[in-house]
């Protein structure tokens, strides 16, 4: 699973209503069925639900699929058979009324929406029905997230408050996406049992541990991030070490965290059993069984293709099902780690009192995407809350806002916030940058009284990406956080990374932002001048961000790797093209 420099501003809508609270049996009304009429098994579990939630018979939404046991759907399929049928069904239940919408042992689970792409999550589309969220189609990835997504900062412990699903649509101003789960494993019999163990576990107050003690809450990172930077792959690791530091407050469980690069039951990893939560990485393509799931366990493991098939194969998420797991969420193809259901955020806002059915959706960056959730939407398995998380908890932070900008480009809004208010003639906070182009002051003063103070950056152009570590820090607390700047050259991208010689490719040059009044002019050049001819420079006009142009070759004898190399601001960024004799 890759991981990649997210180039986009993540804006903070601060939204200011009265919160809502909503029961688990309030909210069965604003739950959407969907089963297929052609397909015993999904019309058996789909009635099964119904029938345990109490879901209103015109929220039941037939459905009749062109192929009850494909895995995929094409675009005309997808538009015929789905989502002008569910469509159809949500106007008669109320669009707006509907917040989850679970897709009963339906097997398509993927739909390629033509153009090109292929293999995206059908449950991901359906959560953007209307098309309100996007109507492109993404490729590597979605340019922004999703309205209901929030942009939590592990390292620098900064969280932003729970809002429920059904507060945020009361506010009537925004795109309507949906919470979309699907009861499904490799048997019927698992697809009903996920709302028979979240029905046990919710009457509980958790998960039910198999035995005395409290349940297990297992944390499979990598390695100890606390000494890296917050970006790339160690943002998996700092996500799930908030998490643990999260359940660590509460009695509720025992924390099992594990920093060894192997996976639980992998020596010297032990096995982690009576597991009532599990969060971790990279385990791709297998699964150990070292895990004992009690009844309502919630895990998912951040790798690809985790659930590639949710009712057969290797992955992780396909075999926790089949080992007893209630909840669990996952890519059928691969996701890049930022589209991954992030750790800390929902598990902290499970013991906040979040049905799962909220808790994902608000800690998954992006839509119309890869991922899937299985398991019951309406799921809150601590609907009392869990101290010290049924209260605002006071916490030491540093937030930026955004956290990777491109350098020169934008300011960055900076909160320093403690959890004691600052005494008469306030707080000092020293800070300090480890590098220039992030030039923070040397302090900020807290006034009295207050927990916060804030105030913005201006960063500087880099020629290359760069992770900044920013630090606040006083007699008695220090928090740390990464800033990542990019520089204004994104690179070359080539419609195909190999061509015979003679032909032509196309190409398309990026910058990471939009470019200045007075255009953006990009060197080019090519390492065999003889083989591969670039123009001498590409004009970005101003105000876009991309421009197509023509890559031509001669024959070559020989297969040759040649590199094109692209300048502007300081940056350099290289793509090689293999040219190939006939």
């Amino acid at each position: 699973m890759r991981a990649c420099h997210l180039s986009f501003c993540f804006g903070l809508l601060l939204c200011f209503c009265p919160r809502i609270a909503f029961s688990t049996s309030a909210l069965a009304s604003r739950v959407l069925v969907v089963y297929a009429t052609n397909d015993s098994n999904s019309t058996s579990v789909a009635t099964y639900y119904q029938s345990k939630r109490g879901i209103p018979n015109g929220n039941m939404c037939p459905v009749t699929l062109p192929n009850p046991s494909a895995t995929g759907l094409d675009a005309s399929d997808y538009a015929n058979s789905v989502q002008t049928p569910v469509q159809n069904c949500l106007k008669a239940a109320g669009e707006g009324n509907i917040l989850y919408i679970v897709l009963a042992y339906i097997r398509p689970f993927g739909v390629d929406p033509g153009s090109g792409f292929d293999w995206y999550a059908l449950d991901s589309y359906l959560a953007d029905i209307w098309n309100q969220y996007t109507t492109q189609v993404f490729d590597p990835v979605p340019s922004a997230t999703h309205p209901y997504y929030v942009e939590n900062q592990s390292q620098g412990n900064a969280y932003v408050p729970f809002e429920s699903l059904a507060s945020y649509r009361a506010v009537g101003v925004f795109p309507l996406i949906y919470s979309v789960w699907r009861l499904d494993g490799a048997t019927p019999a698992i697809a009903t049992g996920l709302v028979d163990k979240a029905l046990a576990a919710e009457a509980a107050g958790g998960p039910i541990s198999q035995n005395s003690n409290p349940p297990n809450a297992c944390i499979d990172m990598l390695l100890d991030p606390t000494s890296s930077p917050d970006d790339g792959y160690r943002a998996g690791d700092w996500d799930l070490y908030r998490a643990s530091i999260f359940l660590g407050l509460t009695t509720k469980f025992t924390v099992v965290a594990d920093t060894y690069d192997t996976e639980f039951g992998t020596p010297p990893s032990s096995d982690c059993l009576n597991t009532g939560l599990y969060a971790g990485w990279y385990n791709y393509n297998t699964y150990n069984n070292a895990f004992s799931w009690d009844t309502g366990a919630i895990g998912w493991d951040l790798d690809s293709d985790s659930l590639a098939d949710p009712r057969s194969g290797p992955t992780w998420s396909t075999n926790a099902l089949e080992k007893g797991i209630a909840v669990t969420s996952g890519p059928l193809d691969e996701p890049y780690l930022e589209g991954m259901a992030r750790p800390s955020g929902v598990l902290r806002n499970l013991l906040e009192g979040a049905n799962v059915g909220d808790a994902f959706l608000r800690n998954t960056r992006w839509l119309k995407w890869r991922i899937l959730n299985v398991g019951d939407p309406l799921y809150t398995p601590f609907p009392s809350k869990v101290p010290p998380f049924n209260a605002p908890l006071p916490a030491n932070s540093l937030s930026l806002t955004p956290r990777e900008v491109v350098g020169g480009d934008a300011a960055v809004a900076t909160t320093v916030t403690v959890s004691d208010p600052a005494p008469s003639g306030g707080l000092t906070v020293d800070l300090s940058s480890n590098n220039p182009a992030f030039p923070a002051p040397s302090a900020v003063t807290i006034p009295s009284g207050q927990t916060s103070a804030s105030f913005l950056v201006t960063t500087s152009e880099v020629s290359g990406s760069v992770d900044i570590t920013v630090t606040a820090s006083t007699s008695s607390m220090s928090v740390a956080n990464t800033m990542v700047l990019d520089p204004v050259l994104a690179g070359v991208a080539l419609a195909q990374s190999s061509v015979q010689g003679g032909t032509s490719v196309a190409a398309t040059l990026y910058l990471n932002a939009s470019a200045p009044m007075a255009n953006a002019v990009v060197q080019l050049s090519s390492d065999h001048p003889s083989i591969v001819i670039v123009p001498a420079s590409v004009t970005v006009p101003a105000g876009l961000s991309a421009v197509n142009f023509t890559v031509n070759t001669n024959s070559v004898s020989a297969s040759t790797n040649v590199n094109i190399t692209s300048s502007y601001a300081g940056a350099t960024s290289v793509t090689t093209l293999t040219v190939t004799p006939p």
